[in-house]
């Protein structure tokens, strides 16, 4: 079990300079963003007081989304990094109704830390493809757990590519996004090929599995309405519900 502290997730500067280069390393995030909005609103538009449960919120972007779509949300942002917490609360600021949790998906998992009440909504963005393939089910498992009858649980994610053939096209596509968006933003200061090996390194924390897979995991879980409800390359937003 690799712990959040031994990751590069752990150092600030790592960490702060992906979340600035966010929409340039992941393909579609914008749109990913407005699929959550989406969900948010089709499942829950008569229901008030939602409580979300936003799992390695990072710098609170996707929970800030779904917040601005509704301010009655109570949220609790979950992070292994005190550093990435303090961003959130700054993101944050303006909701009265935002609470903050330090703790890993390990922690979590193992009881170290805890969450004491249920959630009507999960999301996660780009964190559970750390965990390992046990790790994940586990943690679905464990959001099922936490959920309300009729609640909700969005991934967005990374996937693995089932085959060499289509892996290198995903990677393509990956490469011709980044070049377009540093074409855009006017950046250069990262080789989009460097960003690929990277994911690819044996030595990562990186550890993404076949969306078939974690699908079959979640149904395991106990989810019903399991589907991918967005997929580019090896970006996908999948999830299920407590029905």
């Amino acid at each position: 079990m690799s712990e959040f502290g031994e990751s590069a997730w752990a150092r600030d500067d790592f960490s702060r300079n992906y979340l600035e280069r966010a929409d340039v390393y992941i393909v579609e995030r914008r749109k990913m963003f407005a699929l959550a909005a989406s969900f948010y609103g089709h499942f829950f538009k008569d229901k008030t007081g939602v409580r979300l449960l936003d799992l390695g919120a990072g710098d609170g972007a996707l929970s800030h989304e779904l917040l601005k779509t509704d301010g009655s949300i109570s949220a609790t942002l979950v992070d292994g990094s005190e550093a990435m917490l303090r961003r959130a609360g700054e993101r944050l600021g303006e909701y009265g109704n935002v609470k903050f949790i330090r703790a890993s998906f390990q922690e979590l998992l193992r009881g170290a830390a805890a969450l004491d009440e249920e959630f009507d909504l999960a999301v996660s963005s780009l964190a559970i493809h750390h965990l390992s393939t046990e790790e994940k089910a586990a943690l679905y498992g464990y959001v099922y757990g936490h959920l309300s009858e009729g609640g909700g649980f969005l991934n967005m994610d990374v996937v693995l590519a089932p085959s060499e053939g289509l892996e290198e096209w995903y990677f393509a596509r990956w490469r011709g996004w980044m070049e377009h968006m540093q074409a855009r933003l006017g950046l250069g200061d990262e080789s989009p090929d460097d960003i690929i090996r990277r994911y690819k390194e044996p030595a990562s924390t990186n550890r993404p599995d076949m969306l078939e897979d974690q699908l079959d995991a979640l149904r395991k879980a106990g989810f019903g309405d399991v589907d991918c409800y967005f997929k580019d390359g090896i970006f996908a937003a999948f999830g299920g519900r407590k029905v």
